[in-house]
Parts: C-alpha cells; sequence; structure tokens
C-alpha cells in the first residue's frame, strides 16, 4: 500500500471515537454530580482556576525563554511547518518554539485561550544537524496532527476521566497512534517515522542502529503484572506497538501481533477494575437521577458532528450556488459563520476564485476588514493564494491594504509569504505601505530577504527608497 491508497478516514485509529464516547460519558456524569451541589460547583471552579493559572505560568515560561520558529528563524524548518499544515488543512501555522531540555527527547503540543503551540525539544530539533530532517518533520507533524485532530480542546471535557486509573488513558493512547499515522502519511516516509519513534528508546545516536523487527519481537517475549500495569496506566502506547502500526498502516510485511501476556495477577486486576467501574456507575446514577430529569445531555449534543460539519451556507459558496446563497442569506443566514478550520464565507469565495460570489457576499453586508478567528482578512486571503485580480477588486471595494492583525502583519506581509511578485505589485500599486513593521519589527522587505524571495525583495527595497 502506498501513500496514494491511504485514505484520510483510514488515519483515525479505531479506537480513538469510541474511546472519547466512553471517557466523554464519564466525565459528563462526574460534571453533573459536582454541579448539583454549590461544594461541587466549587470545586470545579478552584480546580478550573488552578489549572489555568499553571498553564498560563507554564505558557509564560515558553514564551520568554524559548525560541520561536518564523521566516526568519529557522526558516527552513518553519517552511516545512507551513506545508505540513497546507497539506493538512489546518489554516493558521501555530506559534512552534524550541526549548532546552537537559537532554530529554520530547515535544508537545497545547493550547492557551484559543491560541495553539507546539513546543519542540533542543536535544530533538539537533537532528536538523545530523541529516535527521526527516524524523524530525515526522515529530513536527504528529504535534500537528493533535491540532488538526482537536485533541487539546477535547481534553476539558475528558479531565474528570483522569481520575480513574486506566479510563482516559485508553482514549490518550489512540489519540497517539492517530497522530503517528497523520504524521507519516503527511510527511510521505514511513521510514522516518519509525526511525523517529525508535530514537525516543535509544536516543538520536543510536537509532539507526536498531534492528526494528527484533525490537517489535521484543515486546511479544515481556509478559508479568507490571509489565501490562506500565502500559494500562500510561498516556503512550508501547514504542515497538506503535511502530508495528505504522509498518501495518502500509501494508508491510506484518512483523507480528503484539501482545503483552498476562498473568493470573493481571486478570485479578482487569476484573477488580471492572466492578469498580459499574460500582462508580451505579453511585453516579443515583446521585444524578433527579438532575438527569433535565436532560442536561442537551448541552453536549453530538459533539464529533458538530466538530466536523461544514454549514451549508459555506458549502454552497463554495460550490458557486448562487440560488443557495441568497435564499440562506435572505433567511438571515449569518455571512461571517466560520467552518472548522476558521475560514469564513467570503475566504471561500475568494479561494474559489469567483469575484460575482465575493461582490454577493460584500453587497449582503460582509465586512472586508473583519477578521476570522485566525486574525486573517478577506484581503490577506487573497493576498496569501497569490490572486492579483482578487486582491484589486477587494482594495477597490473598500479594503484596507495597511490593515494589521494582531501580530502587525498586513496584506502585504501575506502577498510575500504567498511568493507572488504579481500580487506585491498590485498592492503597492494599490497603496500598501512597505514600511509598516510587525511586532517583531520586521518589514515585508526584510520577510522576502529572510524567505530567500529576492526579486520581491528588490522590488520592495525600491518602494522603500
Amino acid at each position: 500500500m502506498n501513500e496514494y491508497t491511504i485514505l484520510p478516514k483510514d488515519l483515525i485509529h479505531k479506537n480513538e471515537n469510541r474511546y472519547f464516547w466512553l471517557v466523554l460519558v464519564i466525565s459528563i456524569l462526574t460534571y453533573i454530580v459536582l454541579v448539583v451541589s454549590i461544594f461541587g460547583i466549587l470545586i470545579l471552579l478552584v480546580l478550573a482556576l488552578i489549572s489555568l493559572f499553571l498553564n498560563a505560568l507554564m505558557i509564560g515560561n515558553i514564551r520568554t525563554n524559548a525560541v520561536r520558529l518564523s521566516p526568519a528563524q529557522f526558516p527552513k524548518v518553519y517552511k516545512t511547518a507551513e506545508e505540513l499544515c497546507e497539506k493538512m488543512g489546518i489554516t493558521n501555522v501555530p506559534d512552534i518554539y524550541v526549548m532546552e531540555s537537559g537532554g530529554m527527547l520530547n515535544a508537545f503540543a497545547t493550547r492557551f485561550f484559543g491560541r495553539n503551540m507546539v513546543v519542540i525539544y533542543a536535544d530533538i530539533f539537533e537532528l536538523i544537524n545530523t541529516d535527521g530532517d526527516d524524523e524530525l518533520n515526522f515529530i513536527l507533524a504528529h504535534e500537528l496532527a493533535h491540532i488538526k485532530r482537536n485533541h487539546l480542546t477535547k481534553q476539558m471535557f475528558i479531565l474528570p476521566a483522569m481520575w480513574i486509573p486506566g479510563i482516559a488513558e485508553l482514549y490518550l493512547r489512540a489519540c497517539e497512534y492517530t497522530c503517528d499515522r497523520y504524521a507519516a502519511f503527511y510527511t510521505g516516509n514511513n521510514e522516518a517515522a519509525k526511525n523517529s519513534l525508535t530514537m525516543l528508546a535509544v536516543g538520536k545516536n543510536l537509532y539507526l542502529h536498531v534492528n526494528k523487527a527484533e525490537y517489535i519481537e521484543q515486546l511479544n517475549n515481556e509478559k508479568g503484572f507490571f509489565v501490562w500495569l506500565s502500559e494500562v496506566l500510561s498516556t503512550h502506547p508501547p514504542l515497538p506497538k506503535r511502530i508495528n502500526e505504522i509498518s501495518k498502516l502500509y501494508g508491510e510485511t506484518d512483523q507480528g501481533v503484539i501482545l503483552l501476556k498476562k498473568s493470573k495477577a493481571t486478570w485479578v486486576f482487569g476484573i477488580g477494575s471492572l466492578v469498580s467501574l459499574l460500582v462508580l456507575s451505579a453511585g453516579f446514577y443515583y446521585l444524578v437521577r433527579e438532575a438527569l430529569l433535565y436532560d442536561p445531555m442537551e448541552e453536549f449534543e453530538d459533539y464529533a458532528e458538530v466538530e466536523e460539519e461544514i454549514p451549508s451556507f459555506i458549502v454552497a459558496v463554495a460550490n458557486d450556488d448562487f440560488d443557495k446563497v441568497n435564499q440562506l442569506i435572505e433567511k438571515g443566514e449569518d455571512v461571517y459563520q466560520e467552518d472548522y478550520y476558521g475560514n469564513t464565507a467570503l475566504d471561500w469565495a475568494i479561494k474559489g476564485g469567483n469575484p460575482q460570489m465575493v461582490e454577493l457576499l460584500l453587497d449582503s453586508g460582509a465586512d472586508l476588514n473583519y477578521e476570522n478567528s485566525y486574525g486573517n482578512t478577506a484581503l490577506m486571503t487573497a493576498a496569501e493564494i497569490g490572486d492579483p485580480n482578487m486582491v484589486r477588486l477587494l482594495v477597490e471595494s473598500g479594503g484596507n491594504p495597511n490593515y494589521q492583525d494582531s501580530a502587525g502583519m498586513t496584506a502585504l506581509f501575506s502577498a510575500v509569504y504567498g511568493s507572488d511578485l504579481e500580487t506585491v505589485k498590485v498592492l503597492l500599486n494599490l497603496g500598501a505601505d512597505p514600511s509598516i513593521k510587525d511586532i517583531e519589527s520586521m518589514t515585508a522587505s526584510m520577510v522576502a530577504i529572510q524567505s530567500d524571495e529576492r526579486e520581491i525583495a528588490e522590488l520592495l527595497k525600491k518602494y522603500n527608497k
């Protein structure tokens, strides 16, 4: 099997969704138990504030000490991140930081106040100095997959399930399998994927010397209660299992079904856990049977389907269905609604290269200087995809070429990142100011220089004089 025979739905591990619903139901019941009493509400508030405070401290430490990737900082890796985000359908590249970790080999994705972040420990990032670019790309893609699958947001819903040993870990391990599959697929290098996972076991100096088949078989020979228990209580599957799952995804020679042999004590523990879960469930039912009369599950209606659903209005715009769009607008459809990835209807019309649809949306009240949830305006979208005719239309219709987003960037910066010289020319002729600086005091011409866009840089220099 090659990457072209693997469908996107095949990348989601078979257990991810089913285990998510398991831990979600447990967590919802726990939330209900706490909410039905004043004391429980206080517990929730205290836990939420403590969690928020600790997360804020961690984020603050990263932002003030780690090195953030950008077109001017490790531009090659940043460019790879942009390409991976485009392939995965992630609209905005998250903030990516590199930080010292005292020799640990790790990376993680996190989220704070709606902003995604990826942190790569320095000892892994050093692969760029040892021809390990493909392995680093896999690790980066794995963390981006957590963002793509919305794992970070879902964790707030399943937090109470973490209080029950071995329950939430079922879901978290399935998520890791899914992210491994995404990373292997979108980097297009399953060997590098297996190398990266092997590196986590023996380090970045020895991983190429490991016999992976023997490493996988090693797990088949392990047995005992604590071997099994260590996996049950872990948020990540054993590395040999993860390597084997990638091999199976690509239809390679099966390297054996991995089963950690279970002792009698294992079965005793498993049965005991099941009994404990049943007792806990009965207790939940007793405590919340009155509260259930109010049907609190409506507050959590079909979370997974809501997550993936694309609004019919946006579908109509993307399909150039003018009749449907007009009908929905007449019924009061919100022209500013966004899809799962933060694209507005106007963004879709622009990306579809349909000026008539753009004009229809503008006539219906769409604001050209409206920022979507990622801080992009319609003009920035057109500039980034390199559509000079659309840029001209938007500016002539009232778009501000010098509007700055929260990072201080304008449509001119977007055109530079899009590597389109003609779009840059059009923006300059329409009044774009090349002297504007972003929050890092970079001008568009400086960004062009760092991105090795020489023609664009020379053009911008002339306008700066």
